[in-house]
Formats: structure tokens, sequence, C-alpha cells
């Protein structure tokens, strides 16, 4: 095979052409669109609190615009206003949250194109079908045309990214602000342009989620050893012990200009009392509270967590076939790049305290696409790090896994290929160009289909899904996994709660916050007349299937004097939410009922 279709690095690649762009934008529209019309999951917690959020920075906008009419816009920037507006959610930067914002301003309150949460979702929705696009340029100029389609649909049709990709959170944009962080970098090695980029992103990055902050210890790792063999040691007895090193990489030097900068500027919060506010955001995440998780029957509740946690997690969650086509892809890449004899030639070098020749060939690219891959992976591995997020922790490295898996696919199609070619004794001609189509055609449906028909029937509640793998639903549930989280599930009940529940009635919903809740109500999901209350002041009682509310479960027994749910929502035989109900709201809605028979 190739060089070029293995995408040798330190060389762009295949150029693109405008027929690539359009492609690509042709993905983003499909993308955005698919999203858009599947908006129907409950708002988790964390987006009630970065609705909340959005609305108090879109006062302060308001509050900016309305003082330039008047002249006093000052006072928008004084600490006192500041500290009004965006002290709220202050351990997370305000890049997303504010976009949630504007948008929720242009899209729901001036032009009413959208429903508020639909409005304030967008930015993540565009993101992610930048993304797409983003993963089909990348792997085009790498792999092909094809190979670079296979990736962008291996990676939204992963049921847990397809979730996120929807959310007002910042789990898949700082999938994708990392992914734009790389591609600058990469292209700046033939561009200085490119290199100032990777600056920027680096400091967009920053501004939307800590992930960030490991992005520049990937790119230093890719340097040191992809310019391993251009290192030199001399030793003379003028100078003693002197060190030969290439030129670190330009994107370094821009990142490490702007990237703070645009952290600083795009954050109000911290232009006062900088330092303090700035060490108590990090101090917040290195000191972050674990929340429960289940893995394999094992309750997470305090580290030291299983190291195997986010590669367990990553086999049972992806779809199978995409799975084993991007380890195909891996694998060969590894195999045809050197990487083991590279892995040899360093080893014996350190044996002998000298470095290698320059003459070892590397490929730099294969290197850069897999550190991308495992570091997002191997910080979470950390036994001390949260894993209650689960897979969307480590979301910037499904990227990657999709390129492999576009590589994967198209290499198996050309093995096929030289396989009937050697079979019929057949050299280029239009009898084979007839049949690579049709192989091309056959990988893509073997290898895709199947995962768009895991998407379908996961949706709504994506990170509930596990692949075939595990045996799905009902294999997790028997191997004791965590079937999900984040309260987003007591969507799935209101249309029961909304018909059965009497007039006035008090529900309680449990892990959906109160803010949520509202914001259900807010847009018309929820009958207006149905109170918020708890287990012992409520009619109803929402009860999440997760192990760590067992103790709930066991209080609403005693509480409402009743075992079995009136309402259960399941998948597959998996049930995943259900609704309890009081004896005395039951009889008062069974009255109801029978008067208006």
């Amino acid at each position: 095979m190739s060089n070029k279709t293995l995408g040798v690095i330190n060389a762009c690649g295949s150029p693109l052409e405008k027929k690539d762009w359009a492609i690509a934008l042709g993905i983003f529209v499909l993308v955005l669109a698919l999203l858009l019309a599947t908006m129907d999951i409950g708002f988790t917690r964390d987006e009630s609190f970065y609705f909340h959020a959005a609305r108090d920075y879109i006062r302060w906008f308001d509050g900016l615009f309305d003082g330039i009419a008047k002249g006093t816009w000052r006072e928008s920037f004084t600490k006192a206003t500041i500290d009004k507006h965006w002290s709220y959610n202050h351990e997370h930067p305000v890049l997303m949250k504010t976009l949630f914002a504007l948008s929720d301003a242009l899209f729901h309150r001036k032009l009413g194109w959208m429903e508020s949460s639909t409005a304030m979702r967008l930015p993540t929705a565009a993101l992610s079908a930048m993304l797409c696009s983003g993963v089909f340029l990348f792997a085009r100029q790498l792999f092909g045309r094809f190979a670079g389609v296979v990736a962008a649909c291996a990676l939204i049709l992963q049921p847990r990214f397809f979730f996120d990709a929807h959310l007002a959170c910042f789990d898949a944009p700082i999938g994708a602000m990392w992914f734009l962080t790389v591609y600058a970098y990469w292209k700046s090695f033939e561009s200085k342009r490119w290199a100032v980029l990777t600056g920027v992103f680096w400091g967009l990055a920053l501004a939307t989620k800590l992930n960030a902050f490991f992005i520049p210890i990937v790119f230093v790792l890719h340097w040191l050893v992809a310019t391993w063999p251009q290192w030199r040691l001399s030793r003379s007895k003028e100078s003693g012990l002197r060190i030969g090193f290439p030129q670190m990489p330009w994107a370094l030097v821009a990142m490490a200009l702007l990237g703070p900068l645009i952290f600083y500027l795009h954050w109000p919060y911290i232009w006062f009392d900088t330092f303090a506010r700035v060490k108590w955001y990090m101090m917040f995440h290195l000191e972050h509270v674990h929340y429960f998780a289940r893995y394999f029957g094992q309750n997470l509740i305090r580290p030291p967590f299983p190291v195997s946690f986010p590669v367990g997690m990553t086999l049972v969650t992806v779809p199978a076939t995409i799975l084993f086509a991007s380890t195909l892809g891996a694998g060969f890449y590894v195999w045809k790049s050197g990487v083991f004899e590279r892995m040899k030639v360093v080893a014996s070098s350190l044996k002998a305290r000298q470095l290698p020749e320059a003459s070892v060939a590397w490929r730099a690219t294969g290197l850069l696409l897999f550190l991308n891959f495992l570091v997002p992976i191997a910080v979470i591995a950390q036994p001390g790090t949260p894993v209650f997020g689960g897979t969307k922790h480590w979301i910037p490295s499904m990227p990657f896994m999709a390129m492999m898996a576009g590589f994967g696919v198209m290499l198996a199609v050309h093995y096929a290929l030289e396989w009937w070619r050697v079979r019929r004794d057949s050299d280029e001609d239009v009898q084979t160009g007839v049949v690579s189509k049709v192989l091309f055609l056959l990988a893509f449906v073997v290898v895709l289909f199947p995962a768009g028909g895991e998407l379908y029937r996961s949706h709504p509640q994506g990170i509930a899904y596990y692949n075939e793998l595990i045996g799905s639903y009902q294999g997790a549930a028997d191997a004791g996994m965590l079937r999900q989280f984040w309260g987003y599930a007591s969507r799935q009940t209101l249309p029961w709660v909304n018909e059965n529940a009497p007039q006035k009635s008090r529900i309680d919903p449990q892990n959906t916050t109160g803010w949520a809740w509202q914001e259900l109500q807010r847009e018309g999901l929820v009958r207006d007349d149905l109170k918020v209350g708890n287990r012992y002041n409520s009619d109803y009682a929402l009860f999440e299937q997760q192990k760590a509310f067992h103790y709930i479960r066991h209080e609403l027994w005693r509480i409402y004097g009743v075992r079995a749910p009136s309402y259960v929502h399941e998948v597959e035989g998996v049930p995943l939410i259900s609704v309890y109900e009081k004896p005395s709201a039951r009889k008062k809605r069974t009255k109801e009922q029978g008067e208006e028979e």
C-alpha cells in the first residue's frame, strides 16, 4: 500500500479538493439537522445549572447594551456588576455558557425560531456537526475520501457521543476544540499561520473545559518522540556535556502566548482577584467530589478506581462494528508505521546511553493520532480521577478512534480488492472499478448500518447504551453496569404523569433538579398545575434505577406504603425509571377517571 494511502507524516497528505469541501459542508448540514430533529432528550442536571448561568450572563449583556445606549456602559465592567452576573457556576469557564446565552437571546427571544432549551443546545449541536466535518477532512487527507466519510459516520453513529452532541454542556464542545487544536498543530508544520491558529484554538479549548490543559502535554510528547533522532549529546573539555535539540514547533510558542491570554480575556469573573479565582477554579477540579458509579458489579465511590475503567467502558459502549474497524485500522497503522521497530531502536539506544541515528524512520502523524486517542483515556485511567461521568470524559479520544475506523474499513476493501485481482488475474480495468465500488458500498453497509440501528434503538437514552459485546442493555444490567445518570430520564415518564396525575398533584422528581423541572414546565412538557415536592409530601415520586438510589426506593416503600410502581419506563426489558403513586393519589385518580367514563 502506498505511503500516500497510509498518510505518512511530515507532509500534508493528499490535498483537499473543492469536492471535499462540498462533502464537508454536506456532513455539517446533515448532522446538524439530525441533531436538531432529535432534541427529545430530557434535561440533565448539569444542563439545568448551565441554563441558569446563561440567563445570568445574558442579563449582563442586556445591561451592557442598555448602558451603551445611555452612555453608562462602564458600569458593566465594575467588579460589583461582574460579580453579580458572572459569579454563578464559576467552577467552569464561560465560553459555551455565553454561546448558550447569546443563542437563546437570538433564536428564542428575538426570532422565536426555537424553544429556549433548543436554542441553548444549538451551539453544542453546531460544534458537534463541525467536528464530524473536521474528522472527514482530516481523514480525507490521510486515508482518502471514502475513509473520511466512514470516519465522520463512525463518530456520529456512536450512541453515547450522539447523546452528548445534543446537550448544553461542555463534553462534546471540548472534543471539537481539542480536535481543532490538533488539526491546526498538524498543519502548523507547513505554515506559521496555522501555528497562530493552534494558539487561538487552544485558547478557545481552555475557555471550554479543563481537559484542554492536557493538550500541550500531547504536543510536547509528540515533538520529543518524533524528533528523537535529531537530538545530540556531545562532551568537550571546554564546555562539558551539551545537548543539541531541534527547533521547538512554532505552534507551541503560539500556544504559550495566546492560550492564557484568550483564557483570561474570555472570562469576566477572573478579571478581578485573578490569581485567587483561577487558583480556586483549579483546586475545585483537583479536589473534585466523587459521585457514585458502577462498573462490572463494583460500587465505585472513592479512589482508587480501576485503571481499566475507561478502556473497559469504551469496549462495551462503542458499537461493535465500529470498534472492530478501528481496531483493524489502528493495528495495521501501528505495524505499517514501524512503531514496534522504533520502540526497539529507542530501547537499545537508551541501554547504550546514546541517541539513535537520524536515519531511523518515524511516521509522526501516526504518533500524533495515537497520542490524542490514548492521552484522554490515560487521564481517566488514573486511580484518583473521578469516573462518575463515564464515557463523556474522554470524548476527545473518539474523533481519532473514528478516523482509525475509516482507515480500517478502507484497508479491508483494499485487501479484498487485491485478493479479487489475484484470483481473477486482473489489472486495473473497468471491471475492477465496478468491483471496487461494490466492495466500498458493502463495507460501508456492513460497518455503519448496524451502528445506525444501535443509535436508532438507543435514542433518547443514549448514555444508557451498551453494545453487543456485553449483551446490550440486558447484558449490561446482568453485569452490574451503571444504567444512567444525570436525571434526564424523567422526560420519558411525563406522558404518563400528565395523563394520570390528578390536578395540583405534587411530584417528587428525585434526580431531576428544580430548575430542570421548571424548564420542562416552561416548554409545556409538564402540566403547569403539577408542583414539585419531596418524597415526604408528594403524591407521585420518580425513581431512577441506579444502585446509588436504592435507599431512596426503600424510603418510598415505607412512606408511600406501596412497593410496586404504577409506571415503568424500560428499554428492552431493562427498567430505567419508575413512577410510584401514593394510594390516596391512586384512589383520587381512579375516581376522576371513572367520572370521565
